[in-house]
């Protein structure tokens, strides 16, 4: 038996430990006698008076425990008083706390606890006696509490439906009676030595003594005659319990721990070894447990032990466990299984051994040892037909005599570096060696014992350093008699020894330089190499699978491949022993915590017996298992939430983490760190965990060791932590643990406050443009009121004009004495001044407006010039009341040509003013007979060309304004006809385009 030890060095509060259980969550519990420890597969949390999670402890030294399921409550008794933890609340707390009835129990020293029935209890104390306690009725009743007997209770069992006790040198048993119990004498006359603990077993009652081994009570346990002293287990008792396999387990107080298989009647022993890790701690014990996992957990002075039955299932070879240490170098360099099933081994430092595997002794050779001065390896070793055995070593080719143990060397003389050799092989058609070197290869005649070297059409292409390299360290022979050659430089080389034919095999060759060693299936080469594991098919020349054991950097060397007799593959590495099922697949890895002793192999390594179970050598000796009886760990549990901290503290829960479901934190709460842990106690060390957090991100981490999740600087968000678990054998939890998470927002990034902000943002932009519409509306208005008041300004330029040529007109009627003309002229000048007023506060007017002030205004001139006609033409498909155009264009172009045009003209006189319409456009013509521009220009004076031009540049101006502030395309044009080729005669003609 095998085991492992947990001590104050691996985190255990203190080594002494009475006591040991387990909750329902799966923690492990052990009581110190400095302290309680929670174990969760990785550390132990200590519960001490010291600290502040231990402070309800009524003392350090824990003496029972006891898990309630019922209630799910773990009892906790010490040498001055009573506790209990509660898991859901985490948090010890005071017997009275939960039932204040029971307050006694906070202070009265314990030595047991433990419950039979729903709601009854039984606690033995150290110089109390014996305590009944039902929870329903709240009453305490002792038994035992005499002066004699109070500090003499030692154990308390069920069996068969009956309740025993022991003292230390007599028994009772408890009846039932009027909600208690009363006790009646149990074999009374019976010289029991002094009794430690009571157990159910097998339809029998053991006792177990201070001193004296065990006695069994076999039903019916009331005749005495059925009392038997066992001869089976020596020195005091500790404790007992019952496997999974239901062996009865016997710890003991100086004899170690025995395993009693009743079916077989074998009982198996385990002591303490000095220097072997995998022995109990101690042979002195002080409790033992069962766990739901079927693992033995063992308190002893020195610390606890375990026993997994999945822990070791590797064994190992080495000067500690081999027949009298016989295996005196750990570093094992190559094995080889000879035709009538012997074995030898070769080591780095002692030479070649034979090996008897039936007891595991090794025989040395010790003339193999050593050559020269230095220490002799063997890298290889085969045999010829008859039996000798041929070892490749530093110092050449080695011969061993096996029944004279004889050591004789063959070097090769005319070539001295090809001696340190590193593979050797008897050749299946020739009576010959193969035999690699460091510079190649050579023959060895078995018939001549003479060195032949390779032909010289037999050369490698493979060109590194310098130097051609074909430096092989496995060959192996097909049944085609061709050569594989595993070498250092060149990949694997086909050797067709017969024919004299080298060929390197390019596509493993592209993988890999170094190949260490094969394994034949078939047309397949299960191939190890420096760069993982390469499935090659030699018929087709091509690979068919290459794997890497390691993506992450880690090595990728394969030392050495089996095949067992499952179809499965072997593989050893550096990192422990790889299994590959028969579609290439990594089943499993396995490392020191699934049972190895150490990690690394050696190339080329490995045998098979016909057993069919493996061996691989390495550095630290031999590892051999038979794969058919390995057992799968099916037990993988729910991981759990262990701890939570928020920026670095710790998150005040008041109850266990792993019972929160939801986290609610603000915005500044966002660095968060989750630890976790899975129950599961058999090699514990391979429990790895998976986790992500759904709303950062929906990937999986790579399942790793590490048992921290961390987060930092989350955003605010919902997000939902999910973690799960896998057991040694890489077998997941069939159940996640999830976690949600709310990270509140600040407030300024709440709903409320960016609807709020929004709607006040929309308000001010609502209000800004607002304004700014009015502003530009305002400005608009202003700047068209101030174009009409332009316009009105220049009407005020022009009526004044129009009022000093009418004035000069009435003036020269007076003159001339034509009263009753001027006082008509002076009545169609008021009508007239009252009409341009009335259309001055207008910006625009209809075309009738304008027609009917102009037949005013021209009435009024006939009064002074008879002798002028005029003639006003409208086009009939112009609408003269919808038409607009603006005031006081029309009339200062009629005035001047009758001023400027007729008045010069002595006959004849003829003014015509014509509206009509072209494509979108209005145009006004203002036609005379006149003398012309040209003549006016030349004959009037400066004051009368002043005068005229002001009036034409008063039309101009407006004309400008009403373009730029209606956006409209009204221009005006005034030419001499003489410069009209279409027109006859002298006159002017002035045009005004208006947009319609």
């Amino acid at each position: 038996m095998l085991f492992e030890n947990y001590s104050s060095e691996k985190g255990l509060s203190q080594n002494s430990c009475f006591a040991i259980s387990q909750d329902n969550y799966g923690f492990m519990w052990f009581g110190t006698q400095d302290g309680l420890n929670r174990y969760d597969g990785r550390e132990f949390k200590i519960y001490s008076r010291q600290n502040e999670i231990g402070q309800k402890l009524p003392s350090n030294i824990i003496s029972s425990l006891f898990f309630d399921n019922d209630k799910n409550l773990l009892w906790i008794g010490t040498v001055q008083g009573a506790c209990i933890y509660h898991p859901e609340g985490d948090s010890l707390v005071k017997v009275s706390d939960f039932f204040p009835l029971a307050s006694k129990l906070d202070n009265v020293p314990v030595k047991k606890i433990i419950s039979f029935i729903k709601n009854e209890y039984w606690i033995i104390t150290f110089n109390h006696g014996l305590i009944y306690f039902n929870t329903l009725s709240g009453k305490l009743n002792t038994f035992f509490n005499s002066e004699e007997d109070k500090a003499n209770v030692t154990s308390i069992v069920l069996h068969e439906g009956k309740i025993y006790v022991s003292l230390l040198y007599s028994m009772y048993e408890m009846t039932p009676s009027a909600q208690s119990y009363s006790s009646r004498p149990f074999h009374k006359d019976y010289p029991f030595p002094q009794i430690r603990e009571l157990y159910s077993y097998h339809n029998a009652l053991w006792i177990g003594t201070m001193a004296e081994g065990c006695y069994y009570i076999n039903d019916p346990v009331e005749k005495k005659e059925n009392i038997i002293s066992s001869k089976l287990f020596s020195g005091g008792i500790g404790g007992f319990t019952t496997d999974k396999e239901n062996n009865l387990w016997v710890a003991t107080r100086g004899s170690g721990l025995y395993r009693y298989d009743t079916k077989k009647n074998i009982v198996t022993r385990a002591v303490n070894k000095q220097y072997d890790a995998t022995s109990p701690c101690s042979n002195y014990s002080l409790s033992i447990f069962i766990n739901q996992q079927g693992i033995i957990w063992c308190g002893f002075f020195d610390g606890i032990t375990k026993y997994d039955p999945l822990r070791f299932q590797f064994r190992n070879i080495d000067e500690s466990s081999s027949f009298n240490g016989s295996l005196t170098d750990k570093m094992i360099v190559r094995m080889y299984t000879t035709k009538d099933g012997s074995a030898f081994v070769g080591t780095l430092n002692k030479g070649i051994m034979e090996w008897n595997r039936n007891k595991n002794e090794f025989i040395r050779y010790p003339a193999s040892e050593v050559y020269g001065n230095a220490n002799n390896v063997i890298y290889d070793i085969t045999e010829d037909k008859k039996g000798n055995i041929w070892a490749a070593s530093c110092g050449g080719l080695m011969h061993v005599d096996r029944r004279t143990k004889d050591i004789r060397y063959f070097p090769e003389k005319k070539l001295p570096e090809l001696n340190k050799m590193y593979a050797v092989i008897k050749l299946k058609r020739k009576d010959s060696l193969l035999i690699a070197s460091e510079n190649g290869l050579r023959f060895f005649s078995l018939k001549t014992y003479k060195w032949y070297p390779l032909p010289e059409n037999a050369k490698l292409t493979t060109f590194i350093g310098g130097l051609y390299v074909y430096t092989a360290r496995y060959v192996y022979e097909d049944n085609n008699n061709t050569l594989w050659l595993c070498t250092e430089g060149s990949g694997l080389v086909r050797y067709r020894y017969l024919t004299n034919e080298f060929e390197p095999v390019e596509p493993v060759k592209r993988i890999s330089l170094f190949v260490r060693h094969l394994v034949a299936d078939g047309p397949l080469f299960w191939i190890g190499t420096d760069n993982g594991l390469v499935v090659y098919n030699w018929q087709q020349n091509k690979i068919i699978k290459h794997s890497l054991l390691n993506k992450n950097g880690a090595s990728n060397v394969c030392y050495a491949v089996q095949k067992d007799n499952n179809g499965f593959y072997w593989v050893s590495t550096n990192l422990g022993l790889y299994k590959f099922s028969p579609d290439y697949r990594v089943v499993q890895k396995y490392n020191t915590g699934n049972g190895l002793s150490f990690l690394e192999y050696n190339t080329a390594c490995t045998i098979k017996d016909s057993t069919g179970a493996l061996y691989f050598g390495g550095v630290g000796g031999i590892t051999y298992f038979n794969p058919a009886s390995l057992q799968k760990n099916e037990y993988s549990p729910a991981p759990l939430i262990t701890s939570i901290k928020i920026n670095d503290k710790q998150w005040p829960l008041h109850k266990s983490p792993d019972l929160i479901n939801t986290l609610n934190l603000h915005h500044k709460q966002n660095f968060i760190s989750i630890e976790f842990a899975v129950n599961n106690f058999s090699n514990e060390a391979n429990n790895t965990f998976s986790y992500r957090l759904k709303g950062l991100s929906d990937n999986w981490t790579v399942a790793g060791a590490g048992n921290t999740a961390t987060f930092t600087s989350l955003p605010p968000g919902d997000y939902l932590f999910e973690l799960r678990s896998a057991n040694s054998d890489g077998k997941w939890s069939s159940q996640i643990k999830t976690l949600a998470i709310t990270i509140l927002p600040p407030w300024w990034q709440t709903l409320w406050f960016i609807g709020l902000a929004v709607l006040s943002i929309a308000s001010l932009i609502t209000y800004i443009f607002t304004r700014r519409v009015k502003k530009i509306r305002f400005e608009a208005a202003l700047k068209q009121q101030l174009a009409e008041l332009e316009i009105k300004g220049l009407h005020a330029q022009m009526n004044p004009h129009f009022i000093f040529n009418s004035l000069n007109s009435i003036k020269e009627m007076i003159l001339e004495d034509q009263k009753r003309n001027a006082s008509r002229y002076l009545s169609k000048f008021a009508q007239l001044i009252r009409t341009s007023l009335e259309q001055s506060r207008h910006t625009f007017i209809s075309i009738r407006q304008c027609v009917e002030h102009l037949q005013q205004y021209l009435e009024m001139e006939k009064l002074r010039f008879e002798d002028f006609t005029y003639h006003i033409e409208i086009d009939e498909n112009l609408l003269v009341d919808e038409t607009q155009i603006a005031p006081m264009l029309v009339q200062p172009l009629v005035e001047n040509a009758i001023w400027h045009g007729l008045r010069n003209k002595e006959t004849d006189r003829k003014l015509f003013i014509r509206f009509y319409k072209k494509n979108d456009q209005v145009i006004c013509e203002i036609e005379d007979n006149g003398v012309g521009l040209h003549h006016t220009m030349k004959s009037k004076s400066s004051t009368v060309a002043a005068y005229r031009s002001l009036g034409i540049s008063n039309i101009k101006e407006r004309l400008l304004l009403l373009n730029e502030k209606y956006n409209m395309k009204c221009s005006l044009t005034i030419t001499d006809k003489t410069d009209l080729p279409a027109k006859n005669g002298s006159g002017t003609l002035a045009v005004l385009q208006l947009t319609a």
